[in-house]
């Protein structure tokens, strides 16, 4: 667990600082492979994570919210119905995009499903500023920790990398003239 933050934290401070999953996606994927994750498992999960899997904007405060407004208003719900509110929710947080903003948008959503007072959301809006940060590095954190598990599943963690035994070395790649295949490389300009 410890490797994973120490690979994580540069990660999650761009998407705490940044508030946006979709924007911490390109240092994201450089700390997965610089903990042992492959570049294409990174990069793809990490893309589709700052998408699909939105655990704090999409599942935590919507939820949350709910069961706030619920309670506040002494309103008295059923267990069913407490796992209606789960079920929507993570129907709704299908179609979420990784920008700042989305909880309350998907809070909405959710409101308007479960028949909640949508004015409620109001409420929260003086604290969702703050929380947004929390929220959106918890987004970036499990598409970072389902990437290893993809990449340790699939036997392609690079157990070495992971636990500190080897430094990562990036490959970067310049195409300079003698490497452009002839059939691409641009024609001299004519005198």
């Amino acid at each position: 667990m410890h490797f994973f933050f120490k690979f994580f934290w540069p990660a999650g401070v761009v998407a705490f600082t940044s508030e946006s999953s979709i924007g911490s996606i390109p240092v994201t994927v450089r700390q997965l492979r610089k903990g042992g994750v492959p570049d294409d498992i990174a990069s793809f999960v990490a893309s589709l994570g700052a998408n699909l899997g939105m655990p704090g904007c999409a599942g935590v405060w919507p939820t949350l919210l709910a069961v706030f407004a619920v309670n506040s208003l002494n309103m008295h719900y059923t267990p069913m119905q407490y796992l209606m509110i789960v079920a929507l929710t993570l129907l709704v947080s299908l179609g979420t995009v990784g920008v700042p903003g989305t909880a309350t948008i998907t809070a909405t959503s959710l409101f308007a499903a479960t028949g909640l007072p949508i004015a409620f959301i109001a409420i929260s809006q003086p604290i969702s500023q703050i929380v947004d940060m929390g929220r959106t590095a918890l987004n970036v954190a499990g598409a970072s920790n389902t990437a290893f598990i993809v990449a340790a599943t699939e036997h392609q963690l690079d157990l070495d990398l992971y636990n500190g035994r080897k430094e990562f070395t990036a490959r970067i790649w310049i195409l300079t003239p003698s490497r452009i295949p002839p059939r691409n490389r641009p024609e001299p300009p004519h005198p």
